[in-house]
């Protein structure tokens, strides 16, 4: 997992040859400016998803991860908190390889996502996102940048 504020994303471009593309996207346009939808960044597997929506009690939440992407998730406006652990601390659910989805049940340590600040989360990196911040819901504008794993398509 990387935690780290937009402005430091030109130091991980060369950790993955689509985060490249992912910077592009991000430095073409203001993402505030952008419907919500999904947006291919590239022709090789990668794509964005922008969504609006308020957060949640932890307890309405729950902890996933992936295996054929790495998510990059940006908030653009708004702060929640997000859960993180490694997936093997977790009881797994099935996994839905057409969504490359699973669920898992576990612990969780909370960290403050705001406006400006990104995390990335590999395939062991178990997340859970849309956690309040605080005492009361509030609302988030997201990309959530899918890049596969393996970086040839």
């Amino acid at each position: 997992m990387i935690y780290d504020t937009i402005e430091n994303f030109k130091q991980y471009v060369c950790i993955h040859k689509h985060f490249t593309d992912v910077l592009r996207f991000l430095e073409s346009a203001p993402v505030s400016e952008r419907p919500d939808g999904r947006y291919e960044i590239n022709d090789q597997g990668a794509y964005v998803v922008i969504e609006t929506y308020e957060t949640k009690d932890v307890s309405d939440c729950f902890i996933e991860c992936h295996r054929k992407y790495i998510d990059v998730q940006v908030v653009i406006e708004g702060i929640e908190r997000v859960g993180v652990c490694h997936r093997s601390a977790c009881d797994a659910f099935p996994y839905d390889e057409e969504k490359d989805f699973q669920k898992l049940k576990g612990h969780t340590d909370l960290l403050a996502l705001g406006a400006g600040s990104f995390m990335i989360f590999y395939p062991d990196d178990a997340h859970m996102p849309k956690v309040r911040y605080g005492g009361a819901t509030g609302k988030v504008k997201k990309a959530v940048f899918k890049v596969p794993v393996s970086p040839g398509r």
